[in-house]
């Protein structure tokens, strides 16, 4: 993945959430043109898990698209904020943490002592975990791993993606018989398209600021 500009984040935002929109809007059409209401409530049923794979999906590829546009800056560890330092040492602390020996921990401690002067080469694979289960509590960890502030954005729509979307989610796709009218559907289809946006909108302004960066209005 190739993304060293705002633009190029950009364009691939964009395309990673105009196809999962336009598969929903489909979805949404096709739900309300069935003529028979049992066909619609089945339809809906199975929308549902697609809604919060699109949801989760989005997530996860722009945070690592975010993270591939902090890497190809070439900067130094000691310019970053902390989330990406925190990733590049997480590695070194696991092996530590399995050990009683100092000597074990030893790279842990030349990594903050010396380290921090080395360009940045963090490792996208594995950095970012949505668990298969993006609740808030999963999401909150998902944006500290990149440095997005939790805003009220997000708090607001706690009980909406934890009681409704999430939790319908997992009762369908455990087999429940879960109900969801037109009314339900509707607001879960909107819910998906504003988180996605959201986090959209909230990863290119972090992008443009340089909010990757200690001190991100001084530096060069």
């Amino acid at each position: 993945m190739k993304i060293r500009s705002v633009l190029e984040l950009s364009e691939a935002l964009d395309e990673a959430s105009a196809w999962r929109k336009k598969e929903l809007s489909t979805l949404r059409i096709l739900i309300a043109t069935r003529g028979r209401a049992h066909e619609q409530a089945a339809l809906r049923r199975t929308a549902v898990p697609i809604l919060y794979a699109h949801w989760e999906g989005f997530a996860k590829q722009a945070a690592i698209y975010y993270l591939h546009l902090v890497t190809r800056q070439r900067r130094r560890y000691r310019e970053l904020g902390p989330s990406f330092i925190a990733i590049a040492a997480r590695g070194r602390i696991r092996q530590a943490a399995g050990s009683r020996r100092i000597a074990a921990h030893l790279p842990v401690v030349e990594f903050f002592l010396e380290g921090l002067e080395e360009e940045a080469r963090m490792s996208v694979d594995g950095a970012i975990d949505t668990e298969s289960n993006l609740s808030s509590a999963v999401l909150r960890d998902l944006l500290a791993t990149i440095g997005l502030p939790y805003d009220t954005k997000w708090s607001s729509i706690e009980l909406l993606l934890d009681g409704s979307l999430l939790k319908t989610r997992n009762d369908v796709a455990h087999g429940e018989r879960t109900d969801i009218d037109a009314a339900t559907y509707e607001q879960l289809h909107n819910l998906v398209v504003d988180l996605v946006d959201h986090l959209k909108t909230s990863i290119e302004n972090q992008a443009v600021s340089r909010a990757y960066l200690r001190a991100p209005s001084s530096a060069a």
